[in-house]
């Protein structure tokens, strides 16, 4: 996050791209359509349960059931019929005596494919290395990962001029956000019908999504590069558009292609030794609280009862002791808030272990934003309660960093020399997903948290449609 006193926020014009690799450069084939860097520096290092399934007796049961999704269902959005892929799909292995497709410049060698996934229009295949990055993947995310890697690369085989014919013919970070998209549809698919009787754990989906995260465009980067696929927040949402849609929306994106939200660091994060990162202090928190404060003043009704709270970091574990009446609600795990006395208290100990872990500050940016959220919800006499009201909280959280973008030109409030406001920096946003998928992982109290996929769907719907989205999902669960 960054101050900023700028009171003409810029729109900033995107362009998307096509190619997308794993590492530091692009060793993808000509004309194939690839994964991206697993080494995104952002990558969480919070551990992950999965379901006890070695992705290697899964990933067949996945592949066959990718095929005949799309047998069954290509129809849906197109006119033409669904044809399967001719060069198949191959594991890459340094060992193994497969003989290889060729295509795209690809001739079987294995560091073409070292550490990454690509499908070829010219062969009509798909490769991905299965000696590296997938028992990695599979080992840090679980084994649903592997099989959305495939399915996104399969969605790069549903686009080509073999079938669909608009690889060549939208923008490229299109063209891998509907791949996202497809894949997404394909996992919700699972859920609905299942695979021989298998259907995926919240744990599951959990860790595919932060897979997802993983090989997003590391911050800062620009959907202007010829690499770029979105930011982890751009992936995730076009996921869960297909995982709640279906195929419907992720052919939209043929006709109104998505915008990625995705900016570069400005000159004075740059000059900071951690451009993208308020150090961990007091400062931080006040700032926080502070911005907070701004915006839901603004935007509540006048006629709404509304006390500013005040944000307190404590390192003790008795929030109520700090109540004057005794009385503290529970938002999440580290995050209370007292309503007698207006308190936002957030645990020190446990923003700090997000911020070290997620990593980054607007992991605990999307804890304070909770605890003002619970404060709008009582302030608005919210009768939502246990899962119902985190999901709103996680969308109000969302609705604040939707203002705080910078490229956002028509913040609440507008930053000026008097009065400025916090800007997100890139990468914030994929740090509250990150904590917003992670925060039952670590809740040992007794509150229904909801699922983790609800959660960030929610936060999403709140930073892309504001109020109109956070509406929506209280109509959601209200019905």
């Amino acid at each position: 996050m960054i101050f900023t006193t700028n009171s003409n926020r810029k729109k900033v014009a995107t362009l998307f791209v096509l190619a997308i690799c794993i590492g530091t450069s692009c060793a993808a084939p000509r004309n194939s359509v690839s994964l991206i860097s697993s080494e995104n520096p952002t990558t969480t290092s919070m551990p992950v349960k999965n379901l006890d399934l070695p992705y290697n007796e899964f990933l067949p049961l996945a592949i066959d059931d990718i095929q005949k999704f799309w047998e069954d269902h290509y129809k849906d959005i197109y006119a033409n019929s669904y044809s399967d892929l001719v060069g198949g799909v191959h594991a890459a292995d340094p060992n193994s005596t497969e003989v290889m497709p060729n295509g795209c410049d690809y001739y079987g060698d294995y560091t073409y494919v070292e550490d990454n996934a690509f499908y070829c229009d010219e062969g009509d295949f798909i490769v991905y290395d299965n000696a590296k990055l997938f028992p990695e993947f599979a080992d840090q995310f679980g084994p649903l990962v592997t099989a959305v890697i495939l399915a996104h690369e399969w969605g790069h085989a549903i686009q080509s001029p073999t079938r669909s014919n608009v690889m060549y013919s939208l923008r490229s970070t299109t063209i891998e956000l509907q791949a996202d998209c497809f894949a997404g549809a394909w996992v919700g698919h699972v859920q609905a019908d299942t695979i021989n009787g298998l259907s995926f754990s919240e744990a599951d989906i959990t860790g595919a999504l932060l897979g997802m995260m993983q090989i997003g465009d590391s911050p800062g980067d620009s959907s202007y590069d010829a690499n770029a696929h979105g930011s982890g927040f751009d992936r995730v949402s076009a996921f869960q558009d297909g995982f709640v849609g279906g195929l419907a929306p992720c052919a939209d994106y043929e006709t109104v292609e998505p915008e990625p939200v995705q900016f570069g660091f400005s000159t004075e994060e740059l000059s900071r030794p951690s451009p993208g990162d308020f150090p961990f202090d007091q400062e931080m928190f006040t700032s926080l609280g502070h911005d907070l404060t701004l915006f839901w003043t603004a935007t509540l009704k006048t006629d709404t009862s509304w006390t500013p709270p005040t944000l307190i970091v404590d390192s003790l574990s008795d929030a109520p002791a700090m109540c004057s009446d005794g009385q503290a609600d529970l938002v999440v795990e580290g995050v209370h808030f007292c309503h007698a006395d207006s308190t936002v208290i957030i645990d020190e100990t446990i923003a700090r272990n997000l911020y070290t872990d997620i990593p980054g500050d607007f992991a605990v940016g999307y804890l304070a934003a909770l605890g003002f959220a619970e404060a709008v919800q009582r302030a608005t006499q919210s009768s939502l309660s246990q899962s119902s009201r985190v999901l709103l909280d996680s969308c109000y959280a969302g609705m604040w960093a939707g203002d705080i973008i910078p490229l956002n030109s028509n913040p609440v409030v507008v930053p000026t020399e008097a009065e400025p406001r916090i800007a997100l920096s890139p990468g914030d946003l994929d740090e509250a997903v990150r904590a917003a998928l992670t925060l039952a992982d670590s809740q040992t109290t007794d509150i229904n948290l909801g699922s983790p996929f609800a959660r960030v769907d929610a936060f999403r719907q709140g930073v892309l449609h504001g109020a109109d989205g956070c509406k929506a999902v209280t109509e959601q669960i209200q019905n």
